[in-house]
C-alpha cells in the first residue's frame, strides 16, 4: 500500500527530474547553434578534400594522355 511518505518521495523526484529536463532543454536550445556550424565546418572540409582529389585525378589524367600523345606521335615522327 502506498502511504504519504511514499507519494512526496515521488513527487520530490518527479520535480527533480523536470528541472534536470528543463537544464538538459536550455543547454540543448544554447549551443545547437555551434553544433550546426560545426557540422557545416566539417562538411566543406569533406568536400575540399574530395575537391582536391578529384582535381589530383583530373591532372594525372591529363597528364598521363599529354604524355601518351606525345610517344605516339615520337613514334610516328620516327617511322
Amino acid at each position: 500500500m502506498i502511504d504519504d511518505d511514499n507519494v512526496q518521495v515521488i513527487l520530490y523526484r518527479l520535480e527533480l527530474m523536470e528541472k534536470t529536463l528543463e537544464q538538459i532543454h536550455t543547454e540543448v536550445k544554447r549551443t545547437n547553434g555551434r553544433v550546426t556550424e560545426l557540422e557545416m565546418v566539417n562538411a566543406a572540409y569533406s568536400g575540399e578534400l574530395k575537391a582536391k582529389y578529384i582535381q589530383r585525378v583530373v591532372l594525372t589524367t591529363v597528364l598521363s594522355g599529354s604524355l601518351l600523345a606525345g610517344v605516339i606521335w615520337f613514334i610516328q615522327a620516327a617511322i
